[in-house]
């Protein structure tokens, strides 16, 4: 079960057990993690603006309060929360517009995550060399994600404790299985033949043709054609040519899995399958998690794709 401190404007702290229920979600294209939390009616409870939520002594999420209510439903009291993770305060805020020259990684963080109360990060202290610009209306997040594309060529993540500049990080390895390892109710194999793109055609700078292909041999072997046109002023265009034909065969393919067991924050981590009619499946991680705690039961719904 998992434990809740929450803070409130007054700067103190509330510890929260024994909810009714609890919903998780996180997804590796999504910036922000978003939790709700419901509990019997908490009477005289202040306004609380933070939240963090344990399993055991490990943190597995951090976020700002939303919303809070309380709710008369069929007779029943009951106090509801609803937070986003860290990552929220980022994409709700209007970055300052500023023209940076030769920024580093260190300034990133003071200027655009350290004011938002992320107090810590992940990642080497490098420096995108020549002009960066953030523009009026850019979001702090906007300016940190295109900072990590641009010197990491990562999508960045906002952990419990820490900014990762390099995305997230989750070393484990899980296993599922029926007959020894962890057991699960259902999965579904799904192959999205219509996310693969099989060439990328480019037109390089001062060319007024499109004439140099980057192609995917797994289409081809798979009798797909599915083409699109990229025009290339600097040398980060060729890795948006390479990252097209990278992320579709990553979407091309993914199982929906659910298991009875409680799983959060493992996002990025590696997974195996034992299936008695899908066989061995290997090589996946964790794209997605959708955990729920009802009175009834506690389920995991994963999403997981092809490294």
């Amino acid at each position: 079960m998992l434990r809740f401190e929450f803070t409130d404007i007054n700067n103190e702290r509330l510890i929260l057990d024994n909810p009714v229920y609890i919903v998780i979600n996180q997804d590796e294209n999504i910036p922000a993690d978003d939790l709700t939390v419901t509990f019997p009616l908490i009477k005289n409870i202040s306004e609380l603006c933070e939240v963090e939520a344990f399993d055991g002594d490990k943190k597995v999420f951090r976020g700002i309060v939303d919303e809070q209510q309380s709710i008369l439903d069929n007779n029943s009291y009951y106090t509801r929360i609803t937070a986003r993770s860290m990552a929220a305060a980022l994409l709700d805020n209007e970055s300052r517009p500023v023209n940076y020259t030769d920024v580093s990684t260190s300034v990133i963080f003071n200027r655009h995550l350290l004011p938002n109360n992320i107090t810590s990060y992940k990642g080497e202290d490098k420096v995108l060399k020549g002009s960066f610009n953030i523009s009026k209306g850019m979001s702090d997040w906007q300016a940190f994600s295109m900072f990590c594309l641009r010197v990491f060529n990562k999508v960045p993540r906002i952990e419990p404790d820490a900014a990762c500049f390099t995305g997230g990080e989750c070393e484990d390895e899980l296993k599922f299985s029926n007959v020894n390892g962890i057991r699960y109710n259902s999965i579904k194999e799904n192959i999205k033949r219509h996310k693969i793109i099989s060439d990328v055609i480019i037109k390089p700078v001062k060319s007024d043709n499109y004439n140099t292909v980057y192609n995917d041999s797994f289409s081809k072997s798979h009798n797909i054609i599915r083409k699109r046109y990229v025009d290339i002023f600097s040398e980060k265009d060729y890795d948006t040519a390479r990252m097209i034909l990278e992320n579709s065969r990553k979407n091309s393919f993914e199982i929906t899995l659910t298991t009875p067991r409680g799983i959060i924050d493992k996002l990025g981590a590696k997974v195996s399958i034992e299936d008695e009619n899908l066989g061995n499946l290997q090589g996946l991680y964790i794209s997605s998690i959708y955990y729920c705690l009802t009175p009834e039961k506690e389920e995991t719904t994963l999403i997981l794709k092809r490294n």
